[in-house]
């Protein structure tokens, strides 16, 4: 007796558990992607704040360095070009585009070197097209150097 009293005590909650969930058309509506996440492709976007420094003309980066100035993702250097190294959380991809803010004035800019200070740093370009001021320090040689200047908070959209 004691075992049928037990059957029929799981019987019961198993119907009220499945009818709690609620009948199929329910739960598909409960499986649709979050916003944003529609049709198999993450359009959300991430952001972080963060101060931009300014990272140094070519022949400054050239000099200080000792060496082409390539960047760790080996594009190459160009002190036009909107691009930024970036900091050492690797958030961010080498190529990458970013929507970049500051000052009132949003660029878009590409991910071109890895920061060796684990900070964010525009290129001459970018830096002007945000209007932060900056300008490079003196360079006597490899190792021998004085840093430049510039900065601004920035929000990086990607």
């Amino acid at each position: 007796m004691k075992m049928r009293t037990l059957a029929g005590l799981m019987v019961a909650a198993l119907s009220f558990g499945m009818t709690a969930c609620g009948d199929a058309e329910m739960a598909n509506d409960e499986s649709l992607p979050n916003p944003g996440e529609e049709g198999g492709y993450v359009h959300a976007m991430a952001s972080v704040t963060k101060t931009l420094y300014y990272e140094g003309a070519c022949s400054w980066l050239k000099c200080a360095n000792g060496n082409s100035a390539t960047g760790a993702c080996g594009y190459g250097c160009s002190d036009s070009k909107l691009a930024f190294a970036r900091d050492s959380a690797q958030r961010m991809t080498c190529g990458q585009s970013a929507k970049v803010t500051a000052n009132g004035r949003t660029v878009t800019a590409t991910v071109w070197d890895q920061s060796c200070c684990n900070r964010f740093e525009g290129t001459d370009g970018l830096m002007t097209a945000l209007s932060i001021s900056h300008g490079d320090g003196a360079c006597r040689g490899k190792g021998d150097f004085d840093y430049g200047y510039g900065q601004a908070s920035a929000t990086f959209v990607y």
